[in-house]
C-alpha cells in the first residue's frame, strides 16, 4: 500500500515546490515491521515540513512513542497547497513519511496544536486523509483523533473534530494513554469504549463526545455537562517534574530538505517565573523546571555525534534566569569550539544580555541580536509586568554593537490594554533609539534594526485573558500610524495581517460554536492561514456570519470575570483567583515580582513542589564542597 502511494506521486514531484520535503528516507528516521507493532500512529504536524521539522516537540514525542515496542510513530505534515490539490484531484490520500502509509490506516492520527491559524490545517488534513472530519461521524475503523500541545488549553473550537485531548506535558502522559489504548483494542473493545474508559482512567485527558456545552439565557457559554457517570472536571494538565531525567532526542530526524531552523535543540529549563500577563506559555508551562549543565552537555554531545548539526541552540522561555548559564556555556564552548560547533541563546532578557554579551560567547554568531521590549514606553511594560527599561534595551544595544553586532530585531505589539496614542509612537523612537545607538558606541553608521510589529491577542490561561482585543480596522489604523512616521532609512517595520490577528484572538477563546466557523471556513477552501499565500478573510467573515458570530462584537468586548470562560473545565496549574489578582494589577499598572527569588506568589502551582524543584537542582549543581544555598520560602 505505501509503495502504490509513493509511486502515484512520483510523476507529479518534480512540478511542486520543494519536492524533497515529500520524499521521506532522512537520517535517524525510524522504521519498525508493521507485524511486530501493535498501534501504529502519525505525528501530524499541521503546517508545512519546513516548520514542523523545526518543532522540538514534536521530535520529543516521536522519539518518546517509538521508544514503545508496541507502537510504531511515523511523521505526517501539511502538504503545501499543490500538492494538496493533486492529492484531492487524484484521490491519493494524505500519507506518512517514514513509509508512505496512507493516514486513514492508521490506528491513532495525533496533531500538534502549536498556533490557532493552523486550526484549518487540521481539519485540511484529515480531509486529504480521507478521515470523517467530525468525531461523531467516525466508526470502528476509522483512526482515533488525539490532539497536544498550548492549544488543548482551550480546546473547545477543536472539540467536535477531536476523540481525545492531552492536556499538559507529554513524555509521561502519551505512553499512558497508548498502553491504554492497547489493553483496551487487545481486549476487543469498541471505540465508544476505549474513549470513556480513557476519560475515566487519565486525568489529563479530556474526550469532548461525553460533555455537552451549556448555553444561559443571553445564549453565553455557561459550561459543560458530563454525559457518562464517573467523569470528573476538571481535566487537570499533565507536568513532567523530573526534567533532569525526562526524555531527550539525541537522534532526531535530520531533514532532506529545508527547514527553518536545522540546529540541536537543548531545552536547558521549561517554565518561566517572570509573570509577563501577556505570556500564555508562561502561565501554562509552570512551575519552573531545570536541567543540569552536565546533563547538557551530555545530550549535546551525543546529539552532536548522531546528527553533525553546526549549532546548538540553547532553548527555554527566559534562558537568562537559568542560574548556571555562565558554567552551561563555557561547557559547551569548551567541547565545541574545537569542531566549529556554535552556541545560540534565543529568549535572554535584556539585563542578562548585556551581562553575557561578548567576550564569554566566543562561539556565539553574530548575525543579529534579538529583543522583545513589548511595548515602547516603561509605563506601559510595568502592567504588563515586563521587567525591562528603555534605557536597558540601549545599554545592551551599545554592549552589541561594540562587541561586532550589527542588526538588531526588535518585537513589540500594539493594542494591549491601556494603550495609547503616545505608546503607539514610542515603538518608532525606541526603534530609532536602538539604531542610533551605534553610531553612539562605535562611530559607526546607524544600524539596520527590523522591527516587527504584532497585535496583542489575549489569551486564555493569562491575567488578560478577559481584555477586549482591536478590531481589524483599529489594528490597520495603528499600522498606518506607525508607516508614517517611518522615512526611510536603517529602521524597517513589518506587521503582521489585521484580520489573521483578528482569527487568531477568535479561534483562542472560542466555544464550540467558534468550531462550527471553523467548518464552514474549510468548507470554503480555508487553509494555510498562518501564511499570506493562504489566509482569505472573506472565507473567514462568511463563515463566522453563517455561524451566528459577529468577529468585532465577540472581541473587542471586555469579559466578565465573574462568568463561565470556554476553557474552565482545564485545569492548567495556574488558579483563576490568581489570574484575576493580576489582572486587576495589570489595570493598575502595579508590576508584580517573579516568583524565582522573591516569595512565592501563589499563582495556584503547588508551592512545596517548586520549593523541593528549586531544592533539588541547588543541590545537583552546588560546587563540590558547599552547601546548596536553601530555597526561597513558599
Amino acid at each position: 500500500m505505501s509503495t502504490s502511494v509513493l509511486e502515484r506521486l512520483r510523476p507529479f514531484l518534480n512540478s511542486m515546490q520543494n519536492p524533497a520535503q515529500y520524499l521521506g528516507g532522512e537520517c535517524n528516521r525510524v522504521l519498525k515491521d508493521p507485524a511486530r507493532v501493535r498501534v501504529r500512529a502519525a505525528i501530524a504536524f499541521p503546517d508545512t515540513y519546513e516548520i514542523g521539522m523545526s518543532h522540538l516537540g514534536a521530535k520529543i514525542l516521536y522519539g518518546v512513542m517509538n521508544s514503545l515496542d508496541f507502537v510504531w510513530a511515523e511523521r505526517a505534515f501539511a502538504p503545501w497547497m499543490d500538492l494538496g490539490d493533486l492529492l484531492q484531484a487524484r484521490g491519493i490520500p494524505l500519507f506518512t513519511w517514514e513509509s508512505h502509509t496512507p493516514l486513514g490506516a492508521l490506528d491513532i492520527i495525533g496533531f500538534s496544536l502549536q498556533s490557532e491559524l493552523t486550526y484549518s490545517n487540521v481539519l485540511y488534513m484529515l480531509e486529504l486523509a480521507l478521515v470523517p472530519l467530525l468525531a461523531a461521524e467516525r466508526g470502528e475503523r476509522d483512526p482515533f483523533v488525539v490532539c497536544g500541545g498550548s492549544g488543548c488549553a482551550a480546546p473547545e473550537p477543536l472539540a467536535d473534530f477531536t476523540d481525545v485531548f492531552i492536556v499538559g506535558d507529554g513524555e509521561e502522559a502519551l505512553p499512558q494513554f497508548l498502553a491504554t489504548f492497547d489493553e483496551l483494542r487487545a481486549a476487543g473493545a469498541a471505540r465508544e469504549e476505549i474513549l470513556l474508559e480513557v476519560a475515566r482512567r487519565h486525568p489529563c485527558c479530556y474526550v469532548p463526545r461525553f460533555f455537552a456545552p451549556l448555553l444561559d439565557d443571553a445564549d453565553e457559554h455557561a459550561g459543560l455537562r458530563p454525559l457518562r457517570n464517573g467523569l470528573v472536571l476538571p481535566v487537570r494538565a499533565a507536568a513532567v517534574l523530573d526534567l533532569e531525567n525526562a526524555y531527550v532526542p539525541t537522534s532526531p530526524v535530520v531533514p532532506s530538505a529545508r527547514v527553518a531552523q536545522d540546529r540541536i535543540a537543548l531545552e536547558i529549563m521549561r517554565g518561566c517565573g517572570r509573570g509577563c500577563r501577556f505570556c500564555q506559555a508562561g502561565m501554562l508551562r509552570r512551575p519552573v523546571r531545570l536541567r543540569s549543565p552536565e546533563r547538557l552537555l551530555e545530550l549535546a554531545r551525543e546529539t552532536y555525534r548522531n546528527t553533525g548539526l553546526d549549532e546548538i541552540s540553547l532553548l527555554s522561555l527566559s534562558s537568562g534566569d537559568y542560574a548556571p548559564l555562565h558554567d552551561l556555556i563555557a561547557l559547551c564552548e569548551r567541547e565545541f569550539a574545537p569542531e566549529r560547533v556554535s552556541l545560540s541563546l534565543p529568549s535572554l532578557r535584556v539585563t542578562q544580555q548585556l551581562a553575557l554579551l561578548p567576550e564569554r560567547l566566543k562561539t556565539v554568531r553574530r548575525s543579529s541580536l534579538t529583543m522583545a521590549p513589548e511595548v515602547g514606553s516603561d509605563r506601559l511594560r510595568r502592567a504588563l509586568n515586563k521587567e525591562l527599561l528603555n534605557e536597558d534595551l540601549l545599554a545592551a544595544a551599545s554592549a552589541a554593537f561594540s562587541q561586532g553586532w550589527n542588526l538588531v530585531k526588535l518585537y513589540f505589539m500594539i493594542g494591549v490594554p491601556g494603550e495609547t496614542q503616545d505608546d503607539v509612537a514610542a515603538i518608532w523612537d525606541l526603534a530609532q533609539e536602538v539604531s542610533r545607538a551605534r553610531r553612539r558606541a562605535t562611530g559607526k553608521p546607524n544600524a539596520r534594526v527590523n522591527v516587527t510589529v504584532s497585535t496583542f491577542v489575549p489569551k486564555p490561561f493569562t491575567p488578560l485573558q478577559w481584555a477586549g482585543m482591536l478590531g481589524a480596522g483599529e489594528i490597520r489604523e495603528r499600522q498606518e500610524f506607525l508607516r508614517g512616521r517611518a522615512r526611510g532609512g536603517a529602521v524597517r517595520l513589518k506587521f503582521h495581517g489585521a484580520e489573521a490577528s483578528v482569527l487568531e484572538g477568535l479561534l483562542g477563546r472560542g466555544d464550540r460554536r467558534t468550531g462550527r466557523a471553523l467548518l464552514l471556513a474549510r468548507r470554503r477552501g480555508a487553509r494555510f492561514d498562518a501564511w499570506e499565500d493562504g489566509f482569505d478573510w472573506d472565507r473567514w467573515r462568511a463563515a463566522f456570519a453563517e455561524a451566528g458570530i459577529d468577529p468585532e462584537s465577540a472581541l473587542r468586548r471586555e469579559l466578565d470575570p465573574a462568568r463561565p470562560l470556554p476553557w474552565d473545565h482545564i485545569d492548567a496549574g495556574v488558579s483563576r483567583e490568581f489570574l484575576e489578582r493580576e489582572w486587576q494589577r495589570a489595570r493598575r499598572g502595579e508590576p508584580t515580582p517573579d516568583c524565582l527569588g522573591a516569595r512565592c506568589q501563589r499563582c495556584g502551582v503547588d508551592a512545596e513542589v517548586c520549593r523541593r524543584l528549586k531544592r533539588d537542582f541547588a543541590e545537583r549543581t552546588a560546587p563540590a564542597g558547599e552547601a546548596a544555598r536553601a530555597p526561597d520560602r513558599p
